[in-house]
This record gives C-alpha cells, sequence and structure tokens, in this order.
C-alpha cells in the first residue's frame, strides 16, 4: 500500500549539450540550468518588473500520466540528452469543464510541469510554490492573473504547477480503494513538485529549507452555469495546502504555508459512482477491469465523456493522504507544525449565491436546505437565529444566504485552523480579512462586496490585469498602493515566516486578543484592527455541525432541484 511520505526522486545523470539562446536574446550559463529533469535553458524577462528576472517555464516535474500511467502516482523525469526550452509554459491538464479559464487553452494529460522565477544573480532566496485555483477541476499556472513576477522582484524565488485535475486527479475508483491505493493523484503531484523543487531550487538561486506553500481561490464568474450539483467549483487551492500539511505532517519539507480563502471539505459522491457513469459512456465495464479498459482511452475521450455525462470529482477522503474534520487532525497534531498565514474575504458567498433562486426568496428556509449551500443538517431555526432577515447585517434572504454559506465553508474554517494551530501546537499564525469593495473588480459592482477570489491580483501584484476584464476600469493609485502593501506582506512571510507579514498593525493572531485579525485593502498603509469575536460569532454554531463532514452523497431525491420542501 503506497503511503504518504518522499517519493524517492533520484538525483539523475545529466547530460551536457549546446546552449539555446532565450527569448529575448539574453542567454547565458546562469540560464541554462542542470537539474533532476535534466538541463533547461530560461530566458531573461527585462521589461516585466523594474528589476530583470530569470525564468524557466514549463519544465517537467514528473512524467507523463496518460493511459497506462493514468491514475498512478507520478514518477520521476527520466533526463534525456537534449536541452528543454523553458521559455513557454507547458500545456494545462485536462480539465474537468469545457472553458477551464485563462492559461488552459492547450491542454494535455502530460501536463506535470513547473515554473521558477528569480531576480538575476538570486544565491539562497527564500522559495514560494504557489498552487493555482480553480475547484479542482480547472485552472492552470500559466494563467495571468497569478504571474508571480512581481512576488520575485521583492526578493525570492516564485515557483507554480501544475496538477492532474478532476476525473484524471481524483477518480474515486473501487479498484484503487481495494488496493488500499489513495483516490488524490493531484495532491501526490503537489508533493512531486514539491520534491522537485527541493532537489533542484538551489540551481535558481533558491533556498530549499526555506521553501512555502501556498495557495488561492478561483473567482468563480461562471458558478451560475455549473451543473446541479456544482460541488467541485465550491472548493479552491488553499484547501490543497491544507491537505499537504496533513499528508506530509512527518515529512513536509516547507518552512511555512499561506492559505487564501481555504473551503471546508464538501459532499462526496459514492464510491465508483462517478467514474461508473464514465465507464459506461465509453463502454467499458463498471466493475473489475474497469481502470484497464478507461486506461485504453484517450485524454481527449475521457474529458469528452465527463462532460457530455455532467459527472463531478474532487478531493477523496480516503483516510491516506486526506481525512475528515481537519480541526481534529490539527488537535490532535497531525498536521505540518510550521507558522501560517491564513484568511478570507469579507463577502465570500455572494458569487457563489449569485446563481441559486432559493437565495432570491423572503426568507433563507429553502436556501439552507439547498445544494448550493450543501449542508442539509442544518438546523433552521438555528439559521434563522444567526441570520435574521431582515436585519441590519442581512437586509435581504441574499445577504443572509451568501454569510450562510462564507461562514459554513470558509469563516470557521480558517477561524478554527488560527485557533488551534495558536493554542494547541502554540505556532505562530497570522490571520487577516479582505474587505477592498470596488466597482471596477467584478461586472456586477459593488453589491457584491469584497467577493470569493477578489483579493487574488493584490495579493500577486497583477493590478494591471484589472483593467483586462470586465467593466475593463483600470486601477486606481489607491488600488494600486493597497496591492504594493499585500506584495509585500506575503513576500515578508515568505523570507521568515516566524516574524510574519511585518506591516503596521498586522498583529500575530492570538485567540484572546480580539484585535488580532487583520483587516486589508481598506488602508493604504497599514492592516487595520479588526474583532474575531464579532466576525467569527456564527462559528459556535457552525462547529456543531462541521466535525461530521464531509458526508457521502445523499441518495437522490435530494438532488432533484433547487427549490424542494423537504430533504
Amino acid at each position: 500500500m503506497w503511503t504518504p511520505g518522499l517519493l524517492s526522486f533520484s538525483i539523475l545523470q545529466l547530460a551536457h549539450a549546446s546552449i539555446l539562446p532565450s527569448i529575448d536574446g539574453h542567454w547565458g550559463s546562469d540560464l541554462l540550468v542542470s537539474t533532476t529533469s535534466g538541463q533547461v535553458q530560461g530566458y531573461v524577462d527585462s521589461t516585466t518588473t523594474p528589476i530583470p528576472l530569470n525564468k524557466w517555464l514549463g519544465i517537467r516535474y514528473a512524467q507523463d500520466t496518460s493511459y497506462e500511467s493514468r491514475w498512478k502516482p507520478p514518477t520521476p523525469v527520466r533526463a534525456s540528452r537534449t536541452i528543454s526550452n523553458a521559455t513557454t509554459y507547458g500545456p494545462a491538464c485536462l480539465q474537468g469543464r469545457a472553458d477551464g479559464g485563462n492559461g488552459t487553452s492547450f491542454q494535455s494529460e502530460d501536463c506535470l510541469r513547473i515554473n521558477v522565477i528569480s531576480p538575476q544573480n538570486a544565491r539562497n532566496l527564500p522559495v514560494y510554490l504557489y498552487s493555482h485555483g480553480g475547484g479542482f477541476d480547472s485552472g492552470a499556472s500559466s494563467d495571468p492573473k497569478i504571474d508571480g513576477s512581481y512576488l520575485a522582484a521583492k526578493g525570492i524565488v516564485f515557483a507554480s504547477y501544475n496538477y492532474r485535475l478532476s476525473l484524471f486527479g481524483f477518480p474515486h475508483a473501487a479498484e484503487l480503494a481495494e488496493r488500499g491505493q489513495t483516490q488524490n493523484l493531484g495532491l501526490l503531484d503537489t508533493r512531486a513538485a514539491v520534491e522537485w523543487l527541493h532537489q533542484n531550487v538551489a540551481r535558481f538561486g533558491g533556498d530549499p529549507m526555506k521553501i512555502t506553500l501556498g495557495g488561492d481561490v478561483s473567482p468563480l464568474e461562471q458558478v451560475s452555469d455549473c451543473p446541479l450539483p456544482c460541488l467541485a467549483d465550491l472548493i479552491d487551492k488553499a484547501e490543497m495546502t491544507n491537505f499537504y500539511l496533513s499528508a506530509f505532517s512527518h515529512n513536509p519539507l516547507i518552512r511555512g504555508a499561506i492559505m487564501q480563502s481555504g473551503d471546508t471539505a464538501q459532499p462526496i459522491w459514492p464510491l465508483n459512482d462517478q467514474i461508473g457513469i464514465i465507464a459506461a459512456d465509453l463502454s467499458c465495464s463498471t466493475g473489475h477491469g474497469q481502470l484497464d479498459c478507461l486506461r485504453t482511452k484517450s485524454g481527449v475521450e475521457l474529458k469528452q465523456a465527463l462532460l457530455t455525462t455532467a459527472t463531478q470529482f474532487q478531493p477523496v477522503v480516503d483516510n491516506i493522504t486526506i481525512w475528515k474534520d481537519y480541526v481534529t487532525q490539527t488537535k490532535r497534531g497531525h498536521t505540518a507544525r510550521i507558522p501560517l498565514l491564513i484568511g478570507t474575504n469579507k463577502d465570500e458567498g455572494t458569487l457563489i449565491v449569485e446563481g441559486e433562486p432559493t437565495a432570491y426568496l423572503a426568507d433563507i428556509i429553502k436556501y439552507s436546505k439547498s445544494n448550493n449551500l450543501n449542508f442539509p443538517f442544518a438546523d433552521i431555526a438555528k439559521l434563522q437565529q444567526n441570520y435574521p432577515v431582515p436585519s441590519d447585517d442581512f437586509p435581504t434572504a441574499y445577504n443572509a444566504s451568501a454569510g450562510m454559506w462564507r461562514d459554513a465553508h470558509m469563516l470557521c474554517l480558517a477561524s478554527n485552523l488560527a485557533i488551534q494551530r495558536t493554542t494547541v501546537l502554540k505556532f505562530p499564525v497570522w490571520r487577516y480579512r479582505f474587505d477592498h469593495v470596488a466597482s471596477n473588480l467584478n461586472s456586477r459592482g459593488v453589491r457584491i462586496g469584497a467577493f470569493h477570489g477578489s483579493d487574488i491580483r493584490f495579493v500577486m501584484g497583477q493590478w494591471r490585469t484589472i483593467v483586462l476584464s470586465p467593466p475593463f476600469v483600470p486601477a486606481t493609485p489607491e488600488q494600486i498602493a493597497i496591492s504594493d502593501l499585500m506584495v509585500t506582506a506575503w513576500t515578508n512571510f515568505i523570507k521568515d515566516p516566524y516574524l510574519g507579514p511585518r506591516i503596521p498593525g498586522w498583529k500575530k493572531f492570538d485567540a484572546e486578543d480580539t484585535t488580532s485579525l487583520a483587516i486589508l485593502g481598506k488602508s493604504t498603509t497599514r492592516a487595520d484592527p479588526g474583532d474575531h469575536f464579532i466576525a467569527d460569532r456564527s462559528c459556535g454554531y457552525w462547529n456543531t455541525i462541521l466535525p461530521i463532514y464531509p458526508q457521502v452523497m445523499p441518495p437522490l431525491p435530494y438532488f432533484r432541484s433547487p427549490d424542494y420542501d423537504d430533504v
């Protein structure tokens, strides 16, 4: 049985070959790097930031995972004698939806690629390995919004990577379960990327003992178009970091972690349910031999079946790499003992409930039973008490529905992890809430507040991309200053997680200090104090329910419609 731990990547004999020029004509010995994957030729980017950056894009960190290698752990790359041109991003992994978003126009199963950006003359710099967002079924490290150039320019090495998604990364297949193998291959890809970076980053100017792992959310512009139930879209890559901390707690190979808007684990389909539908669609057995048959199909065929059947795949509680109730896991010390930067946005739930009909009724009764919320065991009377409509906090059922989703899915997880990691494990936590609201961040305007994913471009220093999305209005001077402050805070944490963000007003989190929730996005020069006692007041109730999640999805008719009257 496979158990979490080092995947035993070996250092391979590296061959020598002639140097390839970089895409903008600048090359030298520091841009031709020998790695365990072979020699890779990077290039100098002298235009994106005020300081020149060395970039190596699309490096293989593991072998092709198609056909016979499908649904198997990642394996080391066999270095060849040829030099790899590392001047363009590699393909995105096959997506679980028709439109995977920016950076996903070119897709392949041969997608396990890593990108490295470092300042020129870098030596022993701290390292940030970044997991892209997309709900575990879409997204890619080549999305322009998450280009880490502006973080690297602050004196770190930035790396990002692709990992298997949807059906290809989380099959939930009976045959794997019978063999005692993990279903969470996308998480194994993350481990392989960490190990590759640990072995190779010194050659790019980074310190392998100073790696921070982090991840973001994906702004859900199209959540209303999701098939019912739209479970996978409600989870994000901050949760990949949370999974990693427990799966590889004994030998994490990282010294810090960042979670931006991490979600609690969601209900899961019964074992073999969704992949059985795929198998039937492709005329494969749904019993023994199912995976062997599906491995004869091309990735394109599998993706087409995935889209045709509207099946959904997501991380699986298999008690090998992913467990239930991460608060309990933290209390037991089943997590990496490292500093954590964690936070949420003030209005996480607004985009999620936008396309949900029951969120626009006169009260919250039907929404509380909807699959959009995904907490069918919640007590309606308790919810009405915590989310009264109308009230100052919740003028309409829309506001209350969004508040319920935010608290149950994200806010209380951040609160619980912060409290347990500081009080039980005695490790530093730096907690924030992003409160910036502006009309140019989303076509829906200010009514959706500081929505899910609105912090990403500020953290990445990518305020220049704001004008590229509806309503196509450039960033304001205030937004540029807010972004600069957040880039400084994140890179300071990466440089020394024990010292933290080190911007004015951002205290280390203290469960007894009501002012230790840092409010970002309002001031251009500091973090404002927030009261986490008030912000987290609903968590007393949600914490009576969260420990039982995730549950196996109930049978139909639970998912027959969004406005049913009984559960």
